[in-house]
C-alpha cells in the first residue's frame, strides 16, 4: 500500500488519537457506563465522576471535547458504547472517519460491564497499549454497511505494532493504516460525488403514494418500476401487523455475543431502517414500499408517526413526533454523527418554520426527510380489509389503475383554472352536498385547508384534485348518493371513479361531473356564448355584403 505524505506532527497527532481512544476505552469498562464517556466531542460530557478534558489534555488533544479532530484531510470523532452496560459492544465503539462509512473499531463481539461501576484509578494506569496481553489487544478497520457494520472488513493491526509508547519512533504499521484510511476517504469521496452527478435526487413520484384499482391491473408493478433502481424496502400489512412491527419496540433478543442468553433492546421495524437510511444518504431517494395497506388497520400501525405523513412544499414532514427513550438511545447509538447533523438540522427547520423553539440535538425528535417516500398499494374492493379514515387518506395522494393497468389521469384539465377558482368550486361542491346529499353530517363537508397551499398551486391541484377531493367524494361523502352530487349523463349503467376522472373537465361549468354547476367561468355560459358568436359572426357576414340593413322586426312591420 501506497505511503502517506502526512507530517510527523500529524502522525503524532494520530498517535495520540489512538492513545486516548484505547486507555478511554479501558477506563470505561472499570468506571461503569455511568461514568465513562459515551461521545467525544462533546462539550458538556464530563462530570464529578471523570474528567474529560483532563483525559484529553495527557495526549494533547483539549480541542478535541469541542470539535472533530483533524488530522491533514482526516477528521474523526470517538463513540464509546453505554447502553445496557454493554461496554465497547463492537459495531458501537468505534473512531469515526467522518464523511464516511469507515471506522476503527477494539472488538468483534460485545463485553458485558457493570453500569453501575465507579473507578478511582489515576487514567495513566489504563495506559496498557504496549502490553500483548491486556485487552484489547487489536484495532479492527471496518465499514458501516446499512445496519450491518463489518468490523474487519478491511483488516486489524496489533496495538504493539503501532508504536504508541511515548518513545517509540513512527511505525511502518502506524503509516499503513494512517495510509489506508486516507484511500478509504477518497474513494468514499470519490463515491458521493459520482452518486450525486448519476442518480437524480428526487423521483418524479409523489413521497405518499398509494395505487388502489381493481385485482390485477398491476399495481405492485407499476409500484416496482417506478422505484427502479432506487434503494427500497418492502412490507406487506396483514390483520395482525402492528406498531411495534413497522416502527420497532423495546423487546428481549437473544444475546448471541454474551452469555446472559436473553437480553433487552429496541429492534427497528422497516419504518425506522428506512428512516435511517435516507438520513445517512440525504442524496438518494429511499421507498418504503408497503403491499396491502389496507388489510391491517393503518392509522394503528403507523401510530404517531402518521403525523410525520404531512409533507411541506420541500417534501419533508410538517411536523416532528416525540421519538420514546428507547429509539432515541437507538438512533444516538446506531446514526452516524452526519446523520445526526442531517436530522437535527431536518428538526430545527420544522421548529423555526411552525415558530417553535428549535429542538434539542440528542435525537429526541424525529422527522421524515424529503428523500424518504412511502408508497403503497391497496385494493378497495376487498373483503377483509379495514377502512382508511378520511384524515389519514388526506395525507397520501391516491392513483387509480383502470382495468387495463393505466394510471387514470384528467386529459381536459387547466391546473391554472382549477387553482384560480378553487375556494369557489370548494364551496359550491359543500352547497351541493348540503342541497342534494342524503343525511351527509357537517364534518363530511371539504374544509378551507383539505388541500394544502402547496397542492392548490397551478402545477399540483390537477394531480391534488383527482386523487383527493374526487376519491374522497365519490368513496366516503357522498358515497350514498352518487347520482344525486355526480352527473350521471352519459354514463351506461353504474357510475365508475374512472368515468368521472375521465370526463373531468375545466372547460365546463360543472368540471363535466358534477350535478349542477360548481365553478363560474370568465366568459357567459358554454350555450349562450356559443349561439352569441353564431350571432356575430351573421352580423359581420352582413356588413360586408354591401352594407344592407338588417331586417325589420315584427314590430316594424306592423307600424
Amino acid at each position: 500500500m501506497e505511503r502517506s505524505t502526512v507530517t510527523e506532527e500529524g502522525y503524532e497527532k494520530f498517535k495520540n488519537l489512538l492513545r486516548f481512544f484505547y486507555a478511554q476505552y479501558r477506563y470505561n469498562r472499570t468506571a461503569g457506563g455511568a461514568g465513562g464517556v459515551r461521545k467525544v466531542p462533546h462539550p458538556d460530557a464530563s462530570n464529578t465522576r471523570y474528567d474529560l478534558q483532563g483525559h484529553l489534555d495527557q495526549f494533547h488533544l483539549g480541542e478535541f471535547q469541542n470539535k472533530p479532530l483533524q488530522i491533514g484531510d482526516l477528521s474523526f470523532t470517538i463513540t464509546f458504547s453505554g447502553q445496557w452496560g454493554h461496554m465497547g459492544s463492537g459495531p458501537n465503539t468505534f473512531i469515526y472517519l467522518c464523511g464516511t462509512n469507515i471506522g476503527l473499531y477494539l472488538n468483534l463481539k460485545a463485553f458485558k460491564g457493570d453500569s453501575e461501576a465507579t473507578t478511582d484509578a489515576p487514567f495513566v494506569n489504563f495506559f496498557t497499549w504496549d502490553d500483548p496481553h491486556q485487552e484489547p489487544t487489536t484495532l479492527y478497520v471496518g465499514e458501516r454497511e446499512g445496519s450491518i457494520t463489518n468490523c474487519d472488513k478491511y483488516g486489524s493491526y496489533k496495538f504493539v505494532d503501532l508504536g504508541l509508547g511515548e518513545n517509540d519512533p513512527t511505525t511502518d504499521q502506524l503509516k499503513d493504516l494512517y495510509a489506508k484510511l486516507q484511500k478509504l476517504n477518497s474513494r468514499a469521496k470519490a463515491q458521493q460525488h459520482e452518486s450525486q452527478e448519476h442518480i437524480p435526487t428526487t423521483l418524479d413520484a409523489p413521497r405518499n403514494w398509494i395505487l388502489f384499482g381493481a385485482p390485477g391491473t398491476g399495481k405492485s408493478y407499476t409500484i416496482n418500476k417506478a422505484a427502479g433502481q432506487y434503494p427500497h424496502r418492502r412490507v406487506t400489512f396483514h390483520p395482525d401487523y402492528t406498531y411495534a412491527q413497522f416502527v420497532g419496540s423495546y423487546k428481549p433478543v437473544v444475546a448471541t455475543e454474551s452469555n446472559t442468553g436473553i437480553t433487552y433492546g429496541f429492534v427497528p421495524g422497516p419504518f425506522i431502517n428506512t428512516l435511517i437510511e435516507a438520513l445517512e444518504q440525504p442524496h438518494i431517494p429511499h421507498i418504503l414500499i408497503i403491499e396491502e395497506i389496507n388489510r391491517a388497520d393503518p392509522a394503528a400501525v403507523f401510530g404517531d408517526v402518521f403525523q410525520l405523513l404531512d409533507r411541506s412544499g420541500s417534501g419533508s414532514s410538517e411536523y416532528t413526533v416525540h421519538a420514546s427513550p428507547e429509539l432515541k438511545d437507538y438512533l444516538r447509538i446506531n446514526l452516524s454523527d452526519k446523520a445526526k447533523q442531517n436530522l437535527h438540522t431536518l428538526v430545527r427547520n420544522i421548529s423555526i418554520r411552525s415558530g417553535d423553539a428549535p429542538e434539542a440535538s440528542d435525537c429526541s425528535e424525529i422527522a421524515i426527510p424529503s428523500n424518504m417516500y412511502i408508497w403503497a398499494s391497496m385494493n378497495s374492493a376487498d373483503q377483509g380489509v379495514f377502512p382508511m379514515d378520511t384524515a389519514f387518506k388526506r395525507r397520501w395522494t391516491f392513483q387509480y389503475l383502470a382495468i387495463d393497468g393505466n394510471v387514470m389521469e384528467p386529459k381536459d384539465v387547466d391546473g391554472a383554472i382549477l387553482s384560480d377558482h378553487w375556494d369557489e368550486i370548494r364551496t359550491n361542491i359543500n352547497l351541493l352536498i348540503k342541497d342534494e346529499g342524503q343525511d351527509i353530517p357537517e364534518d363530511k363537508l371539504l374544509g378551507q385547508y383539505f388541500l394544502s397551499s402547496n397542492e392548490q398551486t397551478a402545477d399540483n391541484i390537477v394531480q391534488a384534485f383527482s386523487s383527493k377531493v374526487i376519491m374522497y367524494l365519490f368513496e366516503d361523502a357522498a358515497r350514498y348518493c352518487r347520482s344525486q352530487i355526480f352527473n350521471t349523463d352519459g354514463s351506461q349503467g353504474q357510475l365508475y371513479l374512472s368515468d368521472l376522472l375521465t370526463n373531468l373537465s375545466t372547460s365546463k361549468t360543472n368540471l363535466g361531473i358534477f350535478a349542477n354547476p360548481v365553478m363560474t367561468l370568465e366568459t357567459s355560459a358554454e350555450p349562450e356564448e356559443t349561439n352569441q358568436s353564431i350571432t356575430d359572426e351573421t352580423t359581420e357576414s352582413s356588413e360586408e355584403q354591401g352594407g344592407m340593413e338588417s331586417p325589420e322586426s315584427p314590430e316594424e312591420s306592423a307600424e
